[in-house]
């Protein structure tokens, strides 16, 4: 009995062998290998002088560092710091990103059998009748069973070559969802301090309609000005109280914005009120095209791309037919005791395997390739459509960055001249030879001037950090400024 026993477990591992040698030996992968798809760039960017493109690659894990310290504004770093700890919307993303890394496990799992096992125990009785007495019995049984469906047309490795592109890609997502956050954040805060320096001007405005308005008082009791003149000067009083009254508004709700990208209470959370000195930092005039392969919603349109490649595979294994392997063994006694449970007469064991192909489906798996594919190309534009987006970004941001310092100077020099023309108004008034509709136009034209001028100013900072995060997170590269310009020489 023991050398059939042998004899059977020699021609199970034999069996076992071949079947597994046939299953290596046949298996293959089905559907397109990814290549990344191909997209025309010109050859510089419009707005700077740097001519050396090359095809992107993404490089999205590149450490784009404190790209927000070249601002030197301490209170904002303080505040990116924070962000990163307690910004809601980026515990989410990470988050996702942790289920897209199960999920590539739960598909590599596809490459191994599954095991399960199993024991019982049951007591049985037989029906009395008038002659016998009822018997009773238990009966013990465990088990181990193993199936395998063999990755033969690479499906299995084609879903796990999705779900590892979805998992980069919801990496790429968490890279972009927090570069968004940050340039929120530093465009919020300037917008507030711009708010600031303007709530500065409105209380200076304020003060000096009061003392027109003293001044026109005592030329109304004088008799050189008519009540007209002093209740115009009145009413621009508190037109400028107005005007203040609804930039705290404004600045209220930038401190309310910035809050929530903190993660923290509004109503527990405050700025306080100062005047900074903002000064855009310099832009290069020469920005190196692969800084945009550090963009990271580019990256994540890429690995979209590769997911979708690889679900073609997945769609197309579907005509092929399933191998199923299938074994079992265990132990089963009914003599009502456990004790000879585990002994040769009580052992059992099965081992089968299954073949199926679908005949006939309807159409089914052709459709299903079909929409796989126009799946990829749907991506591939999306894909190509982010890279000429990342492109205009760039381009927008480096225009407004060139003309708004100019304008910026301009409207400095706008404000200056409406300064003294508003001086020699006032002073004409005073002395008689001016009208007080003269001075209001006077004082208008200043306060415009100095408000359009800090605008600017805003819009140049808001400006600044749009082009860093259009550039990836940083407008500095791998690259040596004296190897960047050895490369303009030899071009």
């Amino acid at each position: 009995m023991k050398q059939k026993f042998i004899k059977y477990k020699l021609f199970e591992q034999k069996l076992i062998i071949h079947i597994l040698f046939i299953v290596f030996l046949a298996a293959c992968t089905v559907g397109p290998d990814y290549n990344r798809p191909n997209f025309s760039m010109a050859d510089q960017f419009k707005e700077t002088e740097y001519k050396n493109w090359k095809i992107a690659e993404p490089k999205d894990e590149k450490d784009k560092g404190k790209w927000w310290e070249v601002f030197s504004d301490p209170e904002l770093n303080e505040y990116e710091e924070q962000l990163i700890i307690n910004n809601q919307t980026i515990a989410s993303s990470l988050a996702q990103y942790e289920q897209a890394l199960a999920l590539v496990n739960q598909a590599e799992a596809g490459y191994l059998p599954s095991v399960t096992g199993s024991g019982s125990a049951a007591r049985q009785r037989t029906q009395a009748t008038s002659n016998i007495s009822p018997t009773y019995s238990t009966n013990y049984s465990t088990s181990l069973s193993a199936s395998w469906i063999p990755d033969l047309w690479g499906s299995v490795k084609r879903t796990v070559e999705a779900n590892k592109a979805n998992a980069e890609a919801s990496l790429a997502q968490l890279a972009n969802v927090q570069l968004t956050a940050q340039a929120s954040l530093a465009q919020y805060y300037f917008q507030l301090r711009t708010a600031d320096i303007n709530q500065k001007l409105l209380d200076e405005t304020l003060e000096n309609y009061k003392r027109t308005l003293e001044l026109t008082e005592r030329k109304r009791i004088a008799g050189t000005a008519t009540l007209a003149d002093f209740l115009q000067a009145e009413a621009q009083v508190s037109q400028a109280e107005a005007l203040a009254l609804d930039n705290n508004i404004i600045r209220q709700q930038y401190e309310h914005a910035i809050a929530i990208l903190l993660g923290k209470n509004p109503s527990e959370f405050s700025i306080t009120a100062k005047q900074i000195k903002m000064q855009p930092p310099e832009i290069p005039s020469i920005i190196p095209s692969e800084l945009l392969e550090r963009r990271p919603d580019i990256a994540q349109a890429e690995r979209l791309v590769a997911q979708a490649n690889a679900q073609i595979g997945v769609a197309i294994s579907g005509y092929f037919p399933t191998l199923n392997l299938n074994s079992s063994a265990g132990y089963t006694n009914s003599n009502n005791t456990i004790i000879n449970l585990f002994s040769f007469p009580a052992l059992f064991w099965s081992l089968g395997t299954s073949l199926s192909q679908s005949i006939f489906d309807g159409g089914l798996q052709e459709a299903k390739v079909t929409a796989a594919i126009a799946n990829y190309k749907s991506i591939v534009a999306q894909y190509r459509q982010t890279i000429l987006v990342a492109l205009q970004n760039v381009e927008d941001n480096l225009v407004a960055s060139t003309y708004l310092k100019r304008e910026e100077q301009a409207q400095k020099n706008a404000a200056l001249l409406a300064q003294q023309s508003e001086s020699l108004t006032v002073q004409s008034y005073e002395v008689g030879t001016q009208t007080y509709s003269n001075v209001l136009t006077a004082q208008i034209n200043t306060y415009t001037a100095l408000k359009n001028a800090n605008n600017v100013l805003g819009r140049r900072m808001i400006t600044a950090v749009s082009l860093i995060a259009a550039l990836g997170g940083s407008w500095k590269n791998e690259l040596s400024s004296d190897s960047i310009t050895k490369k303009n020489k030899s071009n």
